[in-house]
């Protein structure tokens, strides 16, 4: 007699009394960003907050009138110079979560059914978004513009400029022009005469490729144009350029410092002293290079250079002309990843330095900022205000800031840096 076959019995046949496991939510990349810390260290602009303007004199004129006069003779002219005044002001930044109330209940009572908690899971995230707008503000115009537009096919915006800077970030592979710009963001398209928001200009974001440069519209606007201006546009009011957008919202950032001819309502065409010093003819950055940034603002802006911002192109390649120039020294001994260093000076670089720059500056005198709150923190439960009519909770966070240019000659910058 023959026996009987048969299939042994595999798990996938019986899953149904194995538990589903999961391990904790892990962070599958980088989300911090170093100029949200930053800003820490930049001094404070003590002064009170008014609703209507905000001035600061500024001394920026050489006095004159002093005269050698021979002995009885007549004594020199009287006179002194008038200070200028700029004015300064903030921006608010203001970002909201919701969570619903069962989510709520199930807080209270059972956290295990959780992978992690959910309120500070948004609440992190949340401070994470807050924190890259800083940073990607830091390096604009107080414009808010972020790009502009190369051409329109439906709705599929091809970008160029970045922050508006002729060729920045749209030139070479990778095409960071299109870093700010997230999927679910919604952004404005502004005719540049004017500016003015163009018909159904406010759209949200649904493909981002950085490869075209390009950024996908969830409708088209009307008469989209080349070189019209792309600004955040994240608010409720989707209708209007003043109250919709983030234009004229942006930080006075470092390219503003830089290279704007007015800032602060102060022009450098009229004051000579309201400028940064600048060398813009490209190529390596050197020793040599920063000795002179270091002596013009000693000369120009009474002070030192302290920290130097540079991309990480830019770093690479400095790092690798100082290496060749150690190279026949004593080979064994040579450190695979040494940094620059310099008496006195702080270098740093991130990822939102623009290509090609490199700002150095006396981070004491050149800069202030102005903060009405505290950094917003991980928001909590007593943070919740109840919806009306709908189950659940809105949460919001808020940071009013500025940065402040209080000694715009305390700054030097390179642009079109060699990168590696």
């Amino acid at each position: 007699m023959a026996a009987a076959t048969y299939t042994p019995l595999t798990i996938s046949q019986i899953n149904t009394i194995w538990r589903v496991v999961q391990a904790p939510l892990q962070v599958a990349a980088n989300f911090m960003v170093p100029e949200w810390d930053s800003l820490d260290e930049v001094p404070d602009l003590n002064v009170d907050w008014s609703g209507r303007q905000i001035l600061v004199p500024l001394d920026l004129q050489d006095d004159f009138g002093v005269a050698s006069i021979p002995e009885g003779g007549f004594e020199a002219r009287p006179s002194s110079p008038k200070p200028s005044e700029a004015t300064v002001s903030w921006i608010l930044l203001n970002a909201r979560i919701t969570i619903s109330k069962t989510s709520r209940y199930i807080d209270s009572r059972n956290r295990q059914a959780m992978l992690e908690n959910q309120l500070k899971y948004q609440g992190r995230k949340k401070l994470q978004a807050i924190a890259r707008r800083v940073a990607e503000y830091m390096y604009g115009f107080s414009t808010a513009v972020m790009a502009k537009v190369v051409s329109d096919a439906a709705g599929v915006l091809t970008l160029k400029d970045q922050y508006g800077v002729a060729g920045l970030g749209s030139t070479n592979s990778p095409f960071r022009v299109t870093s700010p710009f997230k999927v679910g963001d919604a952004v404005a398209v502004l005719n540049p005469s004017g500016p003015a928001l163009r018909v159904g200009g406010i759209q949200a974001i649904t493909a981002v490729t950085p490869a075209t440069p390009s950024i996908t519209l969830a409708a088209d606007p009307t008469a989209v144009a080349a070189n019209d201006l792309i600004v955040f546009a994240n608010s409720l009011e989707n209708t209007t350029l003043a109250a919709g957008t983030d234009y004229n919202a942006g930080f006075v950032g470092f390219l503003d410092a830089a290279t704007s001819t007015t800032i602060h309502n102060v022009s450098g065409a009229t004051e000579a002293k309201w400028n940064a010093g600048s060398d813009t003819t490209g190529g390596r950055l050197t020793g040599v290079r920063l000795i002179k940034a270091q002596q013009a603002i000693e000369d120009n802006g009474g002070g030192e250079l302290r920290r130097v911002r540079y991309d990480r192109g830019v770093e690479r390649d400095f790092i690798a002309y100082l290496q060749a120039a150690v190279r026949f020294s004593n080979p064994y001994a040579m450190v695979v990843d040494g940094r620059p260093k310099m008496e006195g000076v702080t270098f740093e670089s991130t990822r939102f330095v623009p290509d090609g720059y490199a700002f150095c500056y006396d981070d004491q005198k050149a800069l202030k900022k102005m903060t009405l709150l505290p950094k917003p923190d991980q928001p909590a439960w007593d943070d919740a205000k109840e919806m009306i009519d709908q189950s659940g909770f809105i949460l919001t966070l808020d940071y009013p800031c500025a940065l402040t240019w209080m000694n715009r000659a305390a700054v030097y910058y390179f642009s079109s840096l060699t990168q590696q």
